[in-house]
């Protein structure tokens, strides 16, 4: 009975959806091919140039952009939306001055969690963790033999940055070792913008060494 059904209705079926001159087989195709890679959106040249834009100035009027693209306004609005419902744009930061807010000291710090942590709390978790800590401003897990994350701190002053390190040192030697502390001032950081690394990923450029410090004569 089964195979009687099979070669009867199935088998006649199959045939015709993977036919070539199928019109499911070709509305299919199609409908893959067209499907979007949400990881990896495809840019149009005007939704680069959009973007690079609120990348350097967040708070710029989508009719200002549509002067300078020679768009229109309507054509920019869809083109920041269709960033922000990628995914691409997640969010719009104000850029603060640490320094006017009484951040007078900053510091990098290299840390490597022990086994004990790890034991007891997953990678999430201590993820969670670190984002509940008030003093650290930017913090990334890193893959390395002697590290585990890298974090951006700031503090008001060297005294209370000593003191929260010497507190990491004796309360919690069991769970955090430090491994590199790299203290600076506010106004010493060069910069925070991915703008550079934007047109270089976009425009596909390859910008040459020997001008990272002076050219060569």
């Amino acid at each position: 009975m089964l195979s009687i059904v099979y070669n009867v209705v199935i088998a006649p079926l199959t045939n015709y959806v993977q036919s070539s001159h199928s019109f499911i087989y070709r509305f299919v195709l199609f409908v893959l091919m067209k499907q979007k890679d949400t990881e990896h959106p495809n840019l149009t040249r005007n939704d680069q140039e959009v973007l690079k834009s609120i990348i350097l100035h967040a708070k710029i009027p989508d009719t200002e952009i549509a002067k300078k693209m020679g768009l229109s306004p309507q054509a920019v609005f869809k083109i920041r939306h269709k960033l922000e419902e990628s995914g691409i744009i997640k969010g719009y930061h104000p850029i603060l001055d640490l320094k006017k807010l009484g951040i007078g000291v900053m510091a990098l710090l290299v840390i490597k969690l022990t086994p004990e942590v790890w034991d007891t709390h997953s990678d999430v978790q201590i993820a969670e963790r670190i984002r509940q800590i008030p003093y650290v401003i930017n913090a990334y897990r890193v893959l390395d033999p002697n590290a585990s994350h890298i974090l951006v701190m700031g503090f008001r002053d060297l005294t209370q940055m000593d003191k929260y390190i010497a507190k990491m040192q004796t309360r919690f030697a069991r769970e955090v070792l430090i491994q590199r502390i790299y203290p600076f001032a506010p106004n010493k950081v060069i910069l925070e913008s991915p703008v550079g690394l934007l047109y270089e990923i976009l425009d596909k450029k390859e910008f040459p060494m020997d001008e990272f410090f002076l050219k060569q004569k």
